[in-house]
């Protein structure tokens, strides 16, 4: 789920900060940033690819592919976290002095835990040393390659923004779920939670989205909560179910078992209706889908 979120996740990656607070920090200045690979995609598949060089000798620190295209803060996190652990060159690990990094907005949350680690960061709209790498390389490793002038104004460019698709509302609504079940909870930032995980919600479900969610997830596996939904479809009365058991719900219905996309998005269309219902209750924000997804 990391992959794709563009809040940053701190300690959900190979960037742990009590991890790297232990490595030395030397005078070793890094450039950090990712390209599209366009002779490597595809028209269903985009390729982009993160990589680290050390600025003196120009050593390649470290170099992966994005799991889901564009890349995300997330991504960064961990590809800075394997060049400084994990680098490539087989030399020291280190945190080093500077941290180069093109100018933008995404990098911004991860910014202050660099510094807290020690290290600077200069945000640049143009790195040479990366930039060189990128050229070196696909000179190296590619049938066609652009000139060196339309490589670099490429690599300037903002990264294009992630399209919609069944699978990131689903990861979103996911993201919301979780969400409103630890906002029953205590935490750092909420001493008093707004609402309780034993509250129970009434929602009117129709009798085929009760059969769908009976038969169609991974509800239809539980001890419990299976027994509880079908007695209330008997009754044929609104399904009252506490926090955690919606969350389950929910969660249950993000991963239908069902491979026709047509189904999934009727699962998911429940879900939605489902998590509108629950944040009116509760009065909190809803999920929010924008209106082209498909």
């Amino acid at each position: 789920m990391r992959e794709w979120c563009d809040k940053f996740k701190l300690g959900k990656s190979a960037f742990v900060k009590r991890d790297l607070r232990t490595l030395p920090l030397t005078e070793a200045e890094f450039d950090a940033d990712f390209f599209f690979d366009r002779e490597s995609s595809s028209k269903n598949q985009e390729r982009w690819m993160g990589m680290v060089i050390e600025r003196e000798f120009g050593g390649l620190l470290a170099m992966e592919d994005v799991k889901l295209p564009p890349p995300t803060v997330n991504d960064l996190a961990n590809l800075l976290g394997h060049a400084m652990l994990r680098p490539l060159t087989g030399g020291n690990r280190q945190r080093p002095r500077i941290i180069y990094l093109r100018d933008r907005s995404q990098w911004q949350e991860l910014l202050p835990h660099l510094r807290q680690l020690g290290i600077g960061v200069v945000l640049a709209d143009d790195l040479p040393w990366f930039d060189e790498a990128i050229v070196d390389w696909m000179q190296q490793t590619k049938k066609t390659v652009p000139s060196i002038d339309e490589i670099k104004t490429t690599l300037r460019k903002p990264f294009p923004k992630r399209k919609r698709t069944l699978f990131t509302d689903t990861m979103d609504l996911m993201e919301w779920t979780d969400a409103m079940w630890k906002g029953a909870y205590p935490s750092r930032k909420v001493a008093v939670p707004l609402y309780d995980p034993t509250t129970v919600v009434p929602i009117q479900l129709t009798a085929e989205e009760l059969e769908a969610i009976l038969t169609k997830t991974e509800i239809a596996k539980t001890k419990k909560l299976r027994p509880t939904l079908e007695a209330m479809a008997v009754e044929g009365r609104a399904v009252e179910l506490d926090i955690h058991e919606w969350s389950r719900v929910l969660l249950a219905l993000c991963g239908g078992r069902t491979k026709e996309a047509a189904g999934h998005k009727s699962l998911l269309g429940m879900a939605k209706r489902i998590a509108s219902n629950l944040a009116e209750a509760l009065e909190i924000d809803p999920p929010v889908f924008p209106m082209d997804s498909s």
